[in-house]
């Protein structure tokens, strides 16, 4: 008697070399795709000017919400579902690439109503905002097809894919830029860049899984209903870094928007490090809860003080430094950026603090909590934007600065939740005390290289800022001993993994 074929089969065993091709894959691309983020975020407001940026930035804002709306949580619904039932990718990638374009249509609708209501009389803005649209059609098919190669556990292809329509993004809008073209063709270059990447990951996933190009409906009620609770999460963090933008455009001016976003893009770059710290601690964490709270104490207390001694001198120079690196990067037109950057100097050590507090209270099962924090900063967002835009444009002439500040207030009630709601214990007296010495630090660094601001060497204040931040940090041992091996172990591990520091090394340091 022959048996028939199962419809579930036994998933394959976990393997060691997927594991670290995948880790390694997406690392590498994450840092080729931020240096490549941040030559654009140089160039492009440099050239284009603040109006400009503005016109692209609040075009982006309202497609990246519409966006979230239109994914709906899909995107984890589909890499779960496909990591359980590969066979059924085919099924769940066309029910859920049709849903996608029937969901982005009833979104063209609601821009057209927002375009009409509030892009006055700016053939610009509405044409950008158009063309974004397109770009974002593309997005949300491609991030479709993202998850179900992340859930059959090819990150490689994915990783490839997005370091290519990166490069092609970066030199078609750098080539446009530097040849003299203007802000419309800068959306163009999006809307190809999009495009390549859904090529790619249509090309690398469908020669294994076609698509089955017809929608079950009760397929697709399953798929929304069950994507709901992801999309709750999803939105409320894109309405809370978005916003802003729509407020600062809706009660200041285009140009305070570019302003805004300008600072906000280049703060992003400075975000790798605490995102790539998460990533590696993020397993750890989970598995020191698994084991108990003073597990989870012990891994959590020396990261949350490395975060400190890090955050400090990075978002504290940048308060200082802040006017005098815009006006050199962007020029004149971009001089209320300065004020905006540094505001966001210190929103920057608290979005430090406040990834390795997400990533505890993930790992220690409290993600419920988490959500509750950031609803209630996005719904604080709202009065705090009405109240501080118009107040800055007023009395500055600066209401990008009102958006900076209120991305200060919430971020720091954030960071004050989420200290009161981890498990009882997770953090310390010694916490505390490296937070007060790295901020002691941080201060003596910035009085050393105040003076340095308005002259034409103001960026000899980065290296001197570094060693004496250094120098305090060690005399005042704003680090605990058992951190600071932590600290040197990491060192050693990075000087390892690179030939040529550790060739040089060897070279000076005389053998045993």
């Amino acid at each position: 008697m022959s048996t028939a074929p199962s419809t579930n089969p036994t998933p394959p065993p976990i393997s060691g070399a997927r594991l670290a091709r995948n880790a390694s894959a997406m690392m590498a691309a994450q840092l080729l795709t931020w240096a490549m983020a941040f030559l654009v975020a140089i160039f492009q407001p440099r050239i284009l000017g603040p109006l400009a940026i503005g016109q692209l930035s609040i075009a982006f804002s309202i497609w990246m919400i519409a966006g979230v709306l239109i994914t709906f949580g899909m995107d984890t619904y589909l890499t779960k579902a496909i990591a359980r039932e590969p066979h059924r990718t085919g099924a769940l990638v066309g029910t859920s690439m049709l849903v996608r374009i029937a969901l982005w249509a009833a979104g063209c609708v609601a821009v057209f109503g927002y375009d009409l209501l509030a892009v006055a009389a700016d053939p610009t803005q509405t044409a950008l905002i158009w063309i974004v649209g397109l770009a974002t059609l593309c997005s949300v098919l491609s991030s479709g097809l993202v998850a179900a190669l992340n859930g059959l556990e090819q990150v490689h292809y994915v990783s490839l894919v997005t370091v290519i329509s990166k490069v092609v993004l970066t030199v078609a809008s750098l080539g446009l830029l530097f040849a003299g073209f203007d802000v419309i063709w800068i959306g163009w270059a999006n809307v190809v860049a999009a495009l390549v990447a859904l090529l790619g990951d249509a090309f690398f996933l469908f020669r294994q899984h076609r698509p089955r190009w017809s929608i079950d409906l009760a397929e697709a009620r399953k798929m929304l209903s069950d994507s709901k609770q992801y999309l709750i999460t999803a939105l409320t963090l894109m309405v809370y870094q978005q916003i802003d933008r729509l407020f600062i455009a809706l009660f200041a001016s285009t140009e305070a928007v570019g302003w805004y976003g300008t600072a906000v893009n280049l703060f992003g770059t400075l975000m790798f490090f605490p995102m790539a710290i998460g990533t590696v601690i993020f397993p750890t964490l989970t598995r020191r809860f698994a084991a108990g709270q003073d597990h989870l104490s012990q891994a959590a207390r020396p990261i949350f003080n490395i975060m400190l001694a890090l955050s400090m001198p990075i978002g504290l120079g940048l308060l200082a430094l802040a006017e005098p690196i815009a006006l050199l990067l962007y020029g004149e037109a971009f001089r209320p950026t300065g004020a905006v950057l540094a505001v966001l100097g210190l929103v920057l050590i608290c979005t430090y603090l406040n990834t390795v507090l997400s990533q505890l209270l993930i790992a220690a099962e409290r993600t419920a909590v988490l959500n509750i924090i950031m609803i209630a900063a996005t719904v604080a967002t709202l009065p705090l934007d009405f109240v501080l835009v118009p107040w800055t444009d007023h009395a500055f002439g600066n209401g990008a600065l009102g958006g900076a500040l209120a991305y200060t207030i919430t971020e720091l009630g954030i960071l004050i939740a989420a200290i009161k709601v981890l498990p009882q214990g997770t953090l310390g007296v010694q916490n505390w005390r490296t937070g007060l010495l790295t901020g002691l630090a941080g201060i003596g660094m910035v009085i050393s290289i105040w003076w340095l601001r308005s002259t034409p060497l103001f960026l000899l204040a980065i290296p001197l800022g570094a060693v004496v931040y250094l120098g305090l940090a060690l005399v005042l041992r704003a680090l605990p001993a058992e951190d600071m091996v932590i600290v040197k172990e990491a060192l050693a591990k990075v000087i390892e993994r690179i030939p040529f520091l550790r060739r040089k090394l060897a070279a000076i340091l005389p053998k045993a």
